[in-house]
């Protein structure tokens, strides 16, 4: 982690003012920086604007304030990525080149960083891990939990209110080709997508709502789940199916897959996966709507068959599983879009799941990844059972699900004895982070049944 930090900050030393200089010196060079983001189009230059930013440069670098650094870390990114003015009439697709420098990409890399931090000091009722600063300042009236949560929300709120989530966008929508020979765009695409699933998380960890992700009577008091549907996912499936395809969504019916991908690629691939499985662990219903939209759910067959037939090909077991369980996300109580993994050209989806090496039917590391999305994808579908039953037995699926039962309850009588029972991320490998728990018994009854042919 210290080695990120000190990478990030050193793409920004250059463009800092140190604490020892004089005042004197100080506002010159404030001017002088100033001048030169407004002749690169990435400030406002109105004097209110500039005065603001002003206070806001002198206050940073003068504070120790751990919750100035966090809302730094928010001003400097609504401020360099730059929207132009003729935004609605090129369809946001139009970035500032300067964006995809080093200063912007270092902000990314920080701030993602400083999220997990935050992420893994998440209190849990009487387990206060969270920061020692933020304890200390908690007033007797407001738990712990209440006021760490509260401040967490405020914290993804601005995010929102400055306007960064549309600018993002705005930037992945630029990105319509390989990025193949375009190291800088690629640590961009890495650190915002990383950024925006550490949001997801902490967004998740904190709104005090149910930790099924199958409870759809939450809400974000925050608005971030709102902005990034809006968006539809912050332009990201857009990207990365132009990165994938070297085209645009339009000629989605003509895609056709690289016969490999590089490193940046797929580590870009990676991270996007990452961060849909984050927002549909967030808003599973927002998830499904978004990409299977028309238009949208077409690209992502398509981007979901192309990194498959990839994994197949080369070893990549991070990106194959964040596919396998986004597909799951995708399709779980969804009849529309458990369609859309078995259509299209053969093999499809569905049967490239089914056809994926055989250690991912006999190892129960492998087995825990992908039978809860055969699950999803086939339950209540008899034609995808059909299609299923071709390549293995649903009775496998059965016998997973009783399996699965009654190691369940027994972790549930061993929670029973604890107060609290604290969330983690990883634990949506589990099948009850993937599958309804109240619906177990009737998809083992549906696996466990003869379809006729």
């Amino acid at each position: 982690m210290e080695e990120w930090l000190r990478a990030g900050a050193g793409e920004l030393m250059d463009l800092t003012i140190l604490r020892n200089v004089s005042p004197k010196i100080e506002s010159k060079n404030l001017y002088l920086q100033r001048q030169r983001y407004k002749g690169a189009g990435l400030m406002d230059s109105s004097p209110t604007e500039s005065r603001r930013n002003l206070a806001l440069e002198h206050s940073f670098w003068y504070s120790t304030d751990y919750e100035l650094l966090k809302e730094r870390h928010g001003y400097w990114m609504g401020r360099e990525v730059y929207v132009p003015d003729d935004f609605n009439a090129t369809l946001g697709r139009t970035a500032n080149k300067q964006v995809f420098e080093g200063l912007t990409t270092g902000i990314l890399r920080i701030v993602a960083v400083v999220l997990g931090c935050l992420i893994s000091s998440v209190p849990y009722g009487n387990n206060q891990t969270c920061a020692p600063k933020l304890l200390q300042e908690m007033k007797s009236k407001t738990s712990p939990v209440e006021a760490f949560n509260t401040r967490i929300q405020d914290l993804i709120s601005y995010v929102g209110n400055i306007g960064l989530i549309e600018k993002l966008s705005c930037c992945f929508l630029s990105v319509q080709g390989p990025i193949d020979e375009n190291p800088k765009i690629a640590a961009f695409l890495q650190n915002a997508t990383a950024a925006l699933q550490g949001l997801c998380q902490l967004c998740f960890a904190v709104n005090g709502r149910s930790w099924s992700i199958f409870d759809n009577s939450h809400q974000d008091p925050t608005g971030f789940t709102v902005a990034l549907a809006a968006t539809d996912l912050v332009g990201v499936l857009h990207m990365l199916y132009c990165i994938l395809f070297h085209g645009t969504i339009a000629d989605a019916s003509a895609a056709s897959p690289k016969e490999s991908y590089v490193e940046n690629t797929i580590q870009v691939a990676l991270h996007s996966l990452r961060l849909f499985n984050s927002f549909a662990v967030l808003d599973l219903p927002a998830f499904q709507s978004i990409v299977g939209a028309e238009g949208l759910s077409l690209a992502f067959r398509h981007i979901v068959n192309s990194l498959l037939w990839h994994c197949s090909q080369h070893t990549c077991e991070a990106l194959l599983h964040e596919v396998i369980i986004c597909v799951g996300y995708f399709t779980v109580n969804h009849p529309d879009n458990q369609v859309i993994v078995q259509s299209g050209r053969h093999p499809t989806v569905l049967q490239k799941l089914c056809q994926l090496p055989f250690q991912y039917f006999s190892d129960p590391r492998l087995i825990k990844v992908l039978f809860p999305t055969l699950i999803a994808a086939c339950y209540n579908n008899p034609q995808n059972k059909i299609i299923l039953e071709q390549e293995m037995s649903s009775i496998l699926l059965a016998t997973f699900i009783q399996d699965f039962t009654q190691n369940s309850n027994q972790a549930d009588r061993q929670l029973s004895q604890q107060k609290e029972k604290i969330f983690l991320f990883q634990d949506y490998l589990e099948l009850a982070n993937r599958f309804p728990r109240q619906t177990w018994e009737e998809a083992r009854q549906f696996f466990l049944k003869k379809e006729k042919k």
